[in-house]
Formats: C-alpha cells, structure tokens, sequence
C-alpha cells in the first residue's frame, strides 16, 4: 500500500521471520540515509526508546483507546471539506 508523505523513521513492529533475510538484501540498494531512518521491533517494548506510551495505541502497549483514534479521524475528516488546500487545523 501507499502513504504519500515525507517521513523521518519507518517502525516496523514485531517483524515476519521472512522479512529480515529480504532487508539485508534490499537495504544494499538504499542510500545511508533511507536505510537509518528504517527500524525493525521484535516486540512493542522497545518502541518505548522512541516514542512515549502516550501516544501508542493500546495494541503495541500505548494508552491511546481504539475509540479515542475513531473519534478524532471523525473529526479531522469532517473540517476536511473546509480546508482542503490550506491544510486541516491542528488537532494535537
């Protein structure tokens, strides 16, 4: 799938066995810098050394309810309309 955006880390959480032997291949066709910026997690906990529980869903161990995450799409999305080439207010 597609997320367009510029992003500063990529987290992949509790891996594929698979997926390690495939990045040692594909990450020597990456530049340094795109190849910094990808983290694997064998497990939710060590997330923590880079992100508050805070702001983690309580599926990798967060605080953040499912509810809580519906309703503020809700809300994002309802301004969207409104906004749509000035960008949406900040919600945070």
């Amino acid at each position: 799938f597609c997320i367009p955006g510029r992003y500063k880390d990529f987290h992949v959480i509790n891996e594929p066995h698979w997926l390690k032997p495939i990045w040692r291949i594909l990450k020597s066709f990456l530049s340094e810098k795109i190849r910094n910026r990808i983290y694997f997690h064998s497990s939710s906990e060590k997330l923590f050394d880079y992100f508050p529980r805070a702001i983690l869903p309580t599926e990798c161990g967060g605080d953040i309810r499912e509810n809580y995450l519906k309703d503020w799409l809700r809300k994002a999305n309802a301004d969207h309309k409104m906004h749509g080439v000035t960008g949406q207010p900040n919600y945070f």
